[in-house]
């Protein structure tokens, strides 16, 4: 890479440009975990361009951050979505360079607005193509993200090991900018997007397969190993969607709600030792209308199943205001006093499910009706913008 480029003229050059022989050095950061209170991620982008600074006064309050492919999609400046994305991971930065910054990937769909799709879409040989017809697999992604090509997105073969390599060297190249602390691998469960209906039995095994290589690597590289528990002395972060996922040492359970079978996913990822990130569902339609106020037995359901490096977080993928970003920190939740956990969760008989915490905080969770209850031992506290958790 040379010095001060990525891909293309980047927009995190205006928060100082960083040597080269600096970049080839660089390497993220584990995020800031502690037991004094419940500990709070953000995932979205603002798609019309950078936030506002009293957006960012909200934001720099979340240990963990990651900006979604759609950031700066519909604003007028130049560049594709990994400069938007660093742009905006840089300010993010520059208002507290503890807070571990996350990298938007697709570990299927090459979408179309980043400059690797430009790439990709050269180089037929590096494509996915069905078993049967020998015509290239594309698919459709998330429909929040309009507009999308009519015929579906190219997806990346990752039995090929060039198009690992490709894909891996985005996420390198992201953490190389000095503000990135790791990648987001979306769709990189098995048999995502349904790319198992064009794949026979070899092609599928193959381009699976493919999947965890890249996502071991990656995992390695930042000093964790695929499936053991999430390192404290880690140097950045690989996210991926499924606890029983090879490859990884972290998750993100994306539609979380508050019901058992939710809380049992939960209990697994933090069996494994993963940091996980549990993002309330955006079925739960009223965690996005009423926000805070709503989702108390979302947070009972997280605090029953969580353990080290648990993560909580809601909203959508694009946040359309600053109202909405505001609405994302609940100093209700996120700053009252909590405490290691007095041992594992207990389910009694009856479907009830209790926890407690060394501060003195008290959770109980009703199997039967999705209820939860938490009995604080504090009332919350103001968190300044630049506070330590």
């Amino acid at each position: 890479m040379a010095p001060c480029t990525f891909h293309h003229a980047i927009k995190w050059l205006l928060y100082g440009c960083i040597a080269s022989h600096v970049l080839k050095k660089a390497q993220g950061i584990a995020p800031r975990w502690s037991w004094e209170t419940v500990m709070p991620f953000f995932h979205s982008c603002n798609e019309t361009g950078l936030w506002s600074d009293e957006a960012l006064d909200v934001i720099s309050k979340f240990p963990m951050v990651t900006v979604e492919k759609g950031q700066g999609f519909l604003s007028n400046s130049s560049g594709y979505a990994e400069d938007h994305i660093i742009t905006q991971l840089a300010a993010v930065k520059a208002r507290d360079p503890t807070i571990q910054t996350v990298f938007y990937m697709n570990s299927v769909l090459n979408w179309f607005f980043y400059a690797l799709a430009k790439e990709y879409e050269n180089i037929p040989a590096y494509w996915l193509y069905d078993s049967t017809t020998h015509k290239p697999v594309r698919s459709k992604g998330d429909r929040a993200f309009q507009p999308q090509p009519s015929e579906g997105m190219l997806v990346f073969n990752h039995a090929i090991p060039a198009v690992r390599s490709l894909w891996k060297d985005v996420c390198y190249n992201a953490v190389n900018s000095g503000v990135v602390d790791g990648c987001f691998a979306d769709s990189s469960f098995p048999d995502s997007k349904h790319t198992y209906t064009h794949l026979n039995a070899s092609d599928r095994a193959a381009f699976e397969a493919g999947k965890v290589i890249t996502n071991a690597d990656i995992t390695r590289k930042f000093g964790g190993e695929p499936g053991k528990p999430y390192p404290q002395n880690a140097t950045g972060v690989l996210i991926g969607k499924r606890p029983d996922q090879k490859g990884i040492n972290a998750i993100q359970i994306e539609d979380f709600e508050a019901n058992e079978e939710h809380i049992q996913i939960l209990l697994e990822a933090v069996a494994h030792g993963y940091l996980v990130q549990v993002h309330v569902s955006l079925k739960v339609e009223y965690s996005v209308t009423c926000g805070c106020s709503c989702i108390t037995n979302e947070l009972a359901a997280f605090l029953i199943g969580m353990g080290k490096y648990s993560y909580f977080g809601y909203g959508t993928w694009i946040s359309p205001n600053l109202a909405d970003v505001k609405s994302r920190w609940c100093p209700d939740f996120f700053t009252r006093p909590l405490g290691k956990p007095l041992g594992s969760s207990t389910r009694y008989a009856n479907g009830i499910w209790r926890r407690s915490f060394s501060l003195g905080t008290n959770v109980t969770f009703d199997a039967n009706t999705n209820k939860g209850t938490i009995d604080w031992a504090g009332p919350p506290a103001e968190v300044a913008t630049t506070a330590r958790y």
